[in-house]
Formats: structure tokens, sequence, C-alpha cells
């Protein structure tokens, strides 16, 4: 079984979500059953400050021995930070996904975070790959 932390929301491509609706911010990294699926991260390319997003758009891709897992994003709207220590040790990811995030954004569609997943849905999710 894997973690999920109720206080996030999880969308379909294994990405969490911790929005702070009074400023707007979100805060956006990668699930655990991510991290163990796709094994050892070589390097991670992310977006850069000030990147307009789409949701769903490609954003984040990791960079595994063989291959690339391509990211997409959560929600629509600007990259505000990112997180450089994961950028610069993506290794981070596997031993606290849910304390090491990928990046910030401001988000422009509050209604697309109806759009996320509950913990307890993404657990469901999960039951179904």
């Amino acid at each position: 079984m894997f973690e999920c932390p109720e206080e996030y929301s999880y969308s379909q491509h294994h990405l969490w979500t911790h929005a702070d609706p009074q400023s707007g911010i979100a805060t956006v990294g990668v699930s655990e059953f991510l991290v163990e699926e796709v094994d050892e991260i070589l390097s991670i390319d992310m977006p850069m400050v000030g990147d307009e997003l789409e949701m769903d758009s490609l954003c984040v891709h990791l960079h595994r021995d063989t291959s690339i897992r391509h990211l997409q994003s959560p929600l629509t709207g600007r990259v505000t930070e990112i997180n450089r220590d994961v950028l610069d040790n993506p290794n981070l990811l596997h031993l606290a996904p849910y304390r090491h995030w990928l990046f910030r954004m401001e988000y422009d569609e509050p209604d697309e975070l109806e759009m996320l997943m509950s913990a307890a849905q993404y657990v469901r999710h999960l039951d179904h790959l």
C-alpha cells in the first residue's frame, strides 16, 4: 500500500498538489507510487519560473537510465518557484516524495482543483492500475 497524505489532491498522472486558496499558490510533487514506478531518477527537467502551464501540458521530465518519464501539469497557471534541491539531487524524491516538492505555481482556475482526486479516490485509482 502506498502512502497518500489526506491533505493533498492527486492527478491521474501521479502528481500531488497542495493548494493554498488564500494565496492562490499550489505546491506540486510526485506521488510515492510514481517514485516507485520510475525506480532511479538520474536527472529532472523542470519548467522555469514564470513559465505558463496549462492543465495536462507536459511540464516535468524525469530522466531514467533507459527512458524519460514525462509528467503533466495538474493545474493551469504560472510557475513561481522550483525546488533547486530536487533539481540538484533527484534522489530526494525517493527518500520522501511528499516532503520534496517539484515546483510551486500560481493557479488561474480554482475550479480545476475539483477535477483532482482526493487521497481516497487516488487509492481507488491505483487499485485499478
